[in-house]
């Protein structure tokens, strides 16, 4: 009997990224996350804080180090996903295309999901260098309250869930749009009062985000 031996190693993993400035990091957040590796069947799901903002300015309340370490707190339990510093450290603001491309030079064989919202799609047009995303990425876009689909996903080649599911893309140029339970919340929200809005906070870093988003705290 002939035993046919597979080499893992050469399986790609299906990696996601998620981008953002987690300025500060909530359960809108975490619900994404949650809502991801329950329906993409991801390996690995890398989130990758900004360290300056290519498209907004951060608060400048939090520092880079507060921001990795309330993602890690808040993640300490889900073994999948993994706090990337690539972006973080970096001295300038690095647009999404540059981790796309450092990651097809670090992993070539393996094509990553870029996870969003849909507020961040309809905006995908002035990102630095697109359209060059379609070659480099398939994109994973939840829906959002207020927000419709627009003409740009003429331009990826859609996929439903389901089919998605049953045979996921290898190749980049690919979308799937998720409906999922989120938050109605956003981190500038969160910043413009804090305390009103720490319920959309996770138990882990609630506090230490109060005393750092809340001048108010901080003066005591």
């Amino acid at each position: 009997m002939v035993v046919q031996v597979v080499n893992k190693l050469r399986v790609p993993k299906h990696i996601a990224i998620f981008g953002g400035s987690f300025d500060p990091p909530h359960l809108g957040h975490q619900a994404l996350v949650e809502a991801a590796l329950n329906l993409l069947n991801i390996d690995e799901l890398w989130l990758m804080p900004v360290g300056l903002a290519v498209h907004k300015k951060l608060s400048d309340k939090a520092s880079t180090t507060q921001r990795m370490t309330w993602l890690k707190q808040m993640f300490a339990a889900e073994k999948k996903v993994k706090i990337m510093d690539w972006e973080i450290n970096s001295p300038k603001a690095i647009p999404a295309i540059d981790t796309l491309r450092r990651f097809h030079d670090e992993y070539p064989a393996h094509t990553p999901t870029w996870l969003m919202g849909m507020d961040s799609f309809l905006d995908l047009s002035h990102w630095v260098d697109y359209p060059q995303h379609q070659t480099l990425c398939n994109l994973a876009v939840f829906q959002r309250k207020g927000y419709e689909r627009d003409v740009i996903t003429n331009t990826w080649q859609t996929l439903s869930l389901a089919a998605w599911q049953q045979q996921r893309p290898t190749q980049a140029g690919h979308i799937v749009t998720l409906s999922a339970n989120l938050p109605d919340i956003s981190a500038s929200v969160i910043r413009e009062n804090v305390q009103a809005n720490r319920h959309f906070l996770a138990q882990s870093t609630c506090n230490a985000i109060l005393v750092c988003y809340d001048s108010n705290l901080r003066k005591t």
